[in-house]
Order: structure tokens, then C-alpha cells, then sequence
């Protein structure tokens, strides 16, 4: 057996091998974005010794979904402690698991060397590899909806009933997902088996309806409107829009023009793309009618089943082209790595490497707050930077900035303004410009975060 051929069969785990050394290695890496809330949360059933499922308020943000991933990690701070390194190593199964399915799904349509180099466009993924460092739940859900179609394909009811169910306790957005599928397979492909799905939406109504008896909501949280709000024809517009910039984010774009080039010379679907429609659809069905801010990391699931159907595409090219094809594919991912949007567009942070840059950003903020005898609450934060150091760092600190207002001016005498926090207001830098001045930029790579004091003029004025 050659070398080349022993990596073919080995692929899952050695691929599995290398993102758990990188997971590992990044495990001092402080909490970051929408996992600060989960492990906030975790810390939460931690205290309350599990007695309260749902937090009713107390600080705590509920979108309505099943709490899986912030119980999965208290389960495992009550066993291992409450440890930054353990929120990591937390991800490393549905890591494992998700390159697992992947693989499974890659065999069916594809050799083992074609297998083999979907794999390593994993390694290259910004999106997978930075969602994977900042062990998002992002991750747990590709993990389960790749199983999902893997069970049916192989027609095991029990795992299908199983894997749907975790997909749509995870997230609200795993139901429509659920429910195209299945309308796909049982009147497209005539799969009477994959009614078994149904079994997954009975399950997400009967939650919806213990969280109404508890919270008085079944989707729509009243202390969040802005994020839940059916939007109108203009706003859904503005959505379909940017799910169409998403779309083709991350060198997405490459694979879909080569998937439609095969298309339109074959006249027809085929089945790798099949998964791929459907899974688009329903990602955007879910975005465009809501005010919810359309995040990249939705579409991780698109990216990664983009990934075989590219190889599939290209595989009747000649050898030579089609090393060319995975060339340019593989280029224009690593490059999505840098580029970055104007400040007044919100970038995919948590989907990108260039992010890590922030923590040592932060870090210089947090030593000069503190070597200046600044109090915390004096500083107004964006999103992200005023995160709590329980949360942030893990570490039994409680420092903590204010929040800074997405809608209103605040009159701290310290304003912390970063590109990271994805809340740039136009009326925000005039204002700061007339009433604060600029004592100390903290700036590395793309990642900025720029220290203003309140003028002495601003402060008589507001006594």
C-alpha cells in the first residue's frame, strides 16, 4: 500500500487528528461571540444546580430553542469544572462527528481520492475552522443535519427520528431544514421511510409548547423584537439580498459556478446538488421574512455541502483541469480569510481567522484600563468588548464594561468603539467627535479598538 493510498483510507482520521491538535493548541483563546451566552448560560444551571431549564429574563437572551448545547456544557463544567480549556475540547466529538458524515456522504457519489480531497478543503474552510476554534454550536448542527440525510439514505429510522430531533432541539432554524427534506423524500423520491422526520417536528411543537406554558411566547420573545420581527416587503427584499452576498461568501462562489456549469451541460440535478438546493432554500426561507441579523455562520452548512458537490462537478474534467479547478477553489477560500468589509457593513467575524487577532487587542485595552485606574463601568463597550471576564476569560473575575447602546449616545466618560462589535452608527462617530477625543488606539492586523475620553466641555454641559 503507498503512501497516497493509505491517506485515502485514512482520511477521516487523520483530518479528525489535525483539527483536534488545532482545537487544542487554541485553548487559551478567550470565549468569543454567540458562545458567550451559552457558556453564561451553562454557568447559570452550574449555580442552580439545574433546577430552572429556562432563565425568564435575569440577563439572559431566549430565542426560543431548546437549551441542548449550554446543557452539554454544564454536564461537562459540573464533572471537569468550570474551564476555559474544557469549553474548547467540548467541540472536538461533533468535530470528529461532522468530518465523519461528511466522508459517509462523500462516498456515495465519489471516490476515495475525491473524498479525500473534500477533506482537506475542510482544513483550508475559514468558516468550519473558525467556527470550530471558537467551539461554536454552529458546528453541533452541521454535525447532526449531515447525519440526518445520512440516515436516510440508509434508510435507519431510529437514527433518523434521533438525529432530526437533536438538529431541531439545537435550533429553531433546523425546522424548516426538517421540513423540506422531508417533503423532498417522501413526494419527489418517493422514500415512505422519511416520514420518520416527522416524528423531529412533533417533538420541536411539543417544546414550543412547554416553552409558551413557561414563558407566555411561542416564537416571538417580547424583550426582543428587533430580532424577531416580520419584516415587510422592502426589509425581506433587503434579507434576500444578503442572503445572496452570503451565499457566495468564502469562495462559495467558485464552487456554485462550476456546480452550475455541470448542471446546465448535464440538463439535469443530480443528487449532490439536490442536497445542496434544498439546504439553501431552507436556510433562506428562515432568513428573509425576520429582523434577525443574517449571520454567515447560517450557511455553514451550505459551505461544507458545497464541498462534494464541487469535487463532483469536476469530476469528469482531465486530471490536469480538474487539479486546476480545485487550485482556484482552494485560493480564493484561503484568501476569504482577509478580506474584510467596510466598517459600516457587518463582517463574519466568527468566521474568519483574522478575528483572533482581537484578543490580544483586548488585552492591551483591559492592561491600560487598569494601569490608569479606569473603573470598568466608566467605559461603555460594543458588543463583544464589554463581555464579563466570568464569561470571557473563565477566570473568576467579574470586570465587566457597560454596554454600549446601538441606538442611543451614552455619556460614559470612557467610550471603547471597535470594528469587531459590527455596530458602526454614522451619528455615533459625529457625535464622538464633537464631544470626545481619541487618547489610545489598540490596533493589530484588521482589528481595532479606539479609547475615547469625554471633554471637559461635554461634562459641564451635562451637570
Amino acid at each position: 500500500m503507498t503512501a497516497y493510498t493509505f491517506i485515502q483510507k485514512n482520511a477521516w482520521w487523520l483530518v479528525s487528528i489535525v483539527y483536534t491538535v488545532i482545537i487544542v493548541s487554541c485553548c487559551n483563546i478567550p470565549v468569543f461571540w454567540d458562545m458567550y451566552g451559552q457558556v453564561k448560560l451553562a454557568h447559570y444551571y452550574l449555580e442552580t444546580n439545574f433546577k430552572h431549564l429556562l432563565p425568564n429574563g435575569n440577563g439572559f437572551t431566549d430565542n426560543g430553542h431548546f437549551p441542548l448545547y449550554s446543557l452539554y456544557l454544564a454536564v461537562l463544567f459540573k464533572l471537569f469544572g468550570f474551564k476555559l480549556w474544557l469549553a474548547h475540547v467540548s467541540i472536538i466529538p461533533f468535530v470528529m462527528g461532522l468530518l465523519y458524515q461528511l466522508q459517509m456522504l462523500c462516498k456515495r457519489f465519489l471516490s476515495d481520492e475525491k473524498t479525500l480531497w473534500v477533506l482537506l478543503l475542510t482544513l483550508i474552510h475559514p468558516a468550519l475552522v473558525a467556527q470550530s476554534i471558537y467551539f461554536s454550536s454552529e458546528i453541533g448542527f452541521v454535525f447532526f443535519a449531515l447525519w440526518m440525510m445520512n440516515t436516510i439514505k440508509d434508510v435507519r429510522a431510529s437514527r433518523m427520528v434521533l438525529s432530526s430531533s437533536l438538529l431541531c432541539l439545537l435550533n429553531l432554524r433546523a425546522l424548516p431544514l426538517v421540513i423540506i427534506v422531508l417533503l423532498y423524500f417522501v413526494f419527489v423520491k418517493k422514500q415512505k421511510t422519511a416520514w420518520y422526520l416527522s416524528f423531529s417536528i412533533i417533538v420541536t411543537v411539543a417544546w414550543m409548547c412547554i416553552h409558551f406554558y413557561v414563558s407566555a411566547w411561542f416564537f416571538t420573545n417580547p424583550e426582543n423584537l428587533r430580532h424577531r420581527t416580520v419584516l415587510g416587503f422592502a426589509g425581506m427584499m433587503k434579507n434576500l439580498l444578503g442572503c445572496s452576498i452570503r451565499l457566495l461568501d468564502f469562495g462559495n462562489i467558485i464552487a456554485l459556478i462550476f456546480i452550475a456549469l455541470f448542471c446546465s451541460k448535464q440538463k439535469k440535478i443530480e443528487e449532490p446538488f439536490m442536497f445542496l438546493l434544498l439546504i439553501s432554500v431552507s436556510v433562506i426561507a428562515f432568513c428573509i421574512p425576520l429582523s434577525n441579523p443574517i449571520s454567515n455562520r447560517y450557511f455553514l452548512l451550505v459551505y461544507i455541502l458545497a464541498l462534494p458537490a464541487f469535487m463532483y462537478s469536476i469530476s469528469s474534467l482531465s486530471k490536469q483541469k480538474m487539479a486546476a479547478a480545485f487550485f482556484v477553489f482552494a485560493l480564493f477560500l484561503v484568501q476569504s480569510n482577509w478580506l474584510i468589509k467596510p466598517g459600516k457593513y457587518s463582517n463574519a467575524w466568527d468566521c474568519n481567522l483574522q478575528s483572533l487577532n482581537y484578543f490580544g487587542v483586548r488585552k492591551e485595552l483591559d492592561n491600560y484600563v487598569s494601569e490608569n485606574n479606569i473603573s470598568p463601568n466608566d467605559v461603555a463597550a460594543g458588543f463583544q468588548v464589554y463581555f464579563n471576564d466570568a464569561f470571557y476569560l473563565m477566570n473568576g473575575s467579574n470586570k465587566e464594561y457597560d454596554l454600549l447602546s446601538d441606538t442611543e449616545m451614552n455619556v460614559n466618560l470612557y467610550i471603547a468603539d471597535s470594528n469587531i462589535c459590527n455596530n458602526y452608527n454614522a451619528q455615533r462617530k459625529d457625535y464622538l467627535e464633537k464631544n470626545y477625543f481619541l487618547i489610545k488606539s489598540f490596533v493589530k492586523g484588521s482589528i481595532y479598538i479606539k479609547l475615547y475620553k469625554r471633554n471637559d466641555l461635554f461634562m459641564a454641559i451635562i451637570k
